[in-house]
């Protein structure tokens, strides 16, 4: 019986991925979908197949690939023991002939030779840039360029991705996308989804001069516009300084980089053609039923579609209203609390405390736990602002109450840190608790507010300051929390019958302990979602308080830092770009100016600081606890693994590898879109 070992795009669709692999499939799809779509065919996973059967009939391969997915053997090792084996296999020979007669029905003097594995473009992970893609091949070239794609998933790099996702040899499969080229004008990539913010009714497009390849390898910083795409709106604008682009040319066997000079400053695309692919964003989104990752270029005036997957890196709960935004929320600080600590810090700033003794009138309230670990406090903008109103009305009409209020809180830390230091207990956890609240709203959020208000007024009060500043550099409220409170939270979770009464302070609030609103199945429930690497957010609004655990928080941090693209300061001891994945990580720089990882190691929770976020660069990521880089955008090909790894990522920084060296201790804050260099590697010295 004849194997069929090619098939045209508008014969497959976006079941067949086990046949064409996820790009072929895709591709397909889009086809079906009624979008523009350059001419194409896929030479098949049979024939990869076929190739492996001939070259490796004892299925050395398939061993080797099932013992590193096992651990049981290193990247390196299988990847070298794989290209002796295979590196003079030839086609077989029904194959070539196939592949050969479909390039000459498809009539195209130059191809796009792209690598599609069967194990792709999935909705777990894309393995975006692990296997090859070629430009400008032609019909003699062809078939080689068809066997390095196929060799390409069996590269260290490709390899170490897809040990670090569990597939089994089994899995491995590549089918080859072979479609006519397309000369761009302008390339790009769009999202139907932010992939950072994960905003549901926000798509990005990011846009370049040139091919696109030039976008997902990471080499430029291209335009970004973020669009509001049912109301077909442009919130957002970012000129890429595009200092070269990817060009095709009649008498190259590759695209070539060109320089673009001023130009490459330049609009890539005006506001029409952003809104017009908008529409098409929101047109493939609704044929797949789901957020969609694309590629496109646009050719005499048209938009070509190149490309169509799932967005790998979204929240299970992206699309729910999980924090009320019914008004925005101010930044307090990030703090290592507990759920029970951080329940009383907001009521030590509620009404009936902050309110009564310094007219602060703070009750809605909200703690968003990042992967760190640490909880970052929120209060109510137009709160927050009153607040700040207030107490700059006492410091200009009741100065010398300011100062009063400042030396009692003074008394007050000193009373408490005798109790800490003396370890003197509290008769129940209500005593213990309203201690706590005394000292919490005197010694620490009094001096907060006392110095915004100094701030706003912009006025020279070097006695508050002195004051206001000696309490601040001395907190009081985690050790009175950590050694006073939490173990009668403790000591009533154990009473009640707890699994776990240990992580009791983890669990449950100030109000539902001290009214008695905890029953032992709700503690028992979020006990598992806590073990099972949830993490929380704690509300108090009008309504009363909430207390929630979901799988991902960084993409609401960066909605409440209201972040998606910044400029990079001149600051030696920052550098700024843009997060491709939210987060926090401190750890030592490992500056890596190569794409080629031979020779580079990188130790767990090492910072990698590269040029480019380059996919050969993937042996290194499984380890690095961050990434930074020079060039790229969201689109690049690491920012979608790093997404996929959840690795706190900046990219398009333009200077990282020349002010970060090796050995620095830096601290990636990816929420906040900064790198900060907390001491350099000769002073540690």
């Amino acid at each position: 019986m004849s194997v069929t070992f090619t098939l045209r795009l508008e014969q497959l669709d976006g079941t067949q991925a086990a046949l064409a692999g996820g790009k072929g499939a895709s591709l397909g799809e889009l086809v079906h979908a009624g979008v523009r779509v350059p001419p194409a065919f896929v030479l098949l996973r049979q024939a990869f197949d076929t190739f492996m059967s001939e070259a490796d009939p004892k299925g050395d391969v398939a061993a080797w690939v099932e013992s590193l997915d096992a651990g049981e053997r290193h990247v390196s090792d299988t990847a070298r023991d794989i290209t002796d084996l295979l590196s003079d296999a030839p086609l077989p020979a029904e194959v070539e002939s196939a592949l050969l007669a479909a390039f000459d029905e498809l009539g195209a003097s130059r191809v796009s030779v792209r690598s599609s594995a069967t194990c792709e473009d999935g909705t777990a992970a894309a393995w975006a840039g692990q296997l090859d893609t070629y430009l400008n091949v032609d019909r003699e070239n062809l078939v080689a360029k068809v066997r390095a794609c196929w060799m390409s998933i069996f590269r260290g790099p490709a390899l170490a991705y897809g040990a670090a996702h569990g597939y089994g040899a089994g899995e491995f499969g590549v089918a080859v996308v072979v479609q006519q080229m397309v000369p761009s004008e302008v390339s790009g990539i769009g999202f139907s989804v932010h992939p950072v913010t994960q905003e549901p009714e926000l798509g990005l497009i990011e846009a370049c001069f040139g091919q696109g390849e030039a976008i997902v390898s990471g080499a430029i910083a291209p335009d970004q516009y973020v669009v509001e795409l049912k109301a077909r709106r442009i919130v957002q604008n970012e000129r890429g300084q595009q200092q070269k682009g990817l060009f095709l040319e009649a008498d190259a066997q590759e695209p070539v980089w060109r320089d673009l000079g001023a130009r490459g400053g330049e609009p890539k695309l005006d506001d029409d053609r952003v809104l017009e692919y908008a529409a098409l964003l929101e047109q493939i989104e609704a044929h797949y039923g789901h957020p969609v990752d694309t590629e496109w270029a646009l050719s005499d005036g048209v938009f070509h579609l190149l490309q169509a997957r799932p967005i790998t890196t979204l929240a299970a709960e992206y699309q729910e209203t999980i924090i009320d935004d019914a008004e925005p929320w101010a930044p307090m600080v990030r703090r290592p609390l507990t759920l029970f600590e951080a329940s009383l810090v907001g009521h030590w700033m509620d009404v009936d405390h902050m309110g009564r003794d310094f007219g602060v009138h703070v009750d809605r309230y909200l703690a968003v736990q990042d992967a760190a670990g640490m909880l970052n406090l929120y209060g109510s903008v137009p709160q927050f602002e009153a607040a700040i109103a207030g107490m700059k009305r006492i410091e200009i009409e009741e100065r010398d109450r300011m100062l009063q209020f400042l030396r009692h809180a003074h008394e007050v830390y000193e009373d408490g840190f005798a109790r800490v230091e003396g370890g003197e207990p509290f008769a129940d956890l209500e005593e213990a608790c309203d201690y706590f609240m005394e000292v919490g709203r005197n010694t620490t959020g009094l001096p907060v507010w006392a110095l915004f208000a100094v701030e706003a007024l912009q006025v020279e009060d070097p006695e508050v300051v002195e004051l206001a500043e000696g309490l601040r550099a001395r907190s009081l409220y985690t050790p009175i929390a950590h050694r006073m409170v939490d173990p009668l939270v403790v000591e009533k979770a154990r009473a009640l019958g707890f699994s776990k009464p240990e992580r009791a302070p983890e669990l449950t609030t100030w109000s539902e302990m001290t009214e008695g609103g905890l029953d032992l199945p709700t503690f028992e429930r979020r006990l598992e979602r806590l073990e099972a690497g949830d993490r929380l957010i704690y509300q108090v609004t009008e309504s009363g308080e909430t207390v929630r655990f979901v799988a991902e928080t960084e993409y609401l941090l960066m909605r409440l830092a209201g972040q998606r693209q910044v400029v990079p300061p001149d600051d030696p001891d920052r550098v700024s770009g843009q997060a491709a994945w939210p987060g926090v990580h401190r750890g030592r720089a490992r500056v890596i100016l190569s794409s080629d990882p031979a020779g580079y190691t990188v130790d767990d929770g090492d910072v990698l600081v590269s040029i480019q976020s380059n996919p050969g660069l993937m042996p290194l990521l499984r380890h690095a606890g961050a990434i930074v880089t020079d060039d790229g955008g969201i689109a690049c090909h690491a920012g979608i693994i790093c997404r996929e790894l959840k690795i706190p990522t900046i990219i398009g920084t333009g200077r990282a590898t020349s002010t970060i060296r090796d050995g620095d201790l830096v601290e990636v804050d990816a929420t906040h879109q900064v790198v900060r260099i907390l001491e350099r590697a000769s002073d540690a010295q």
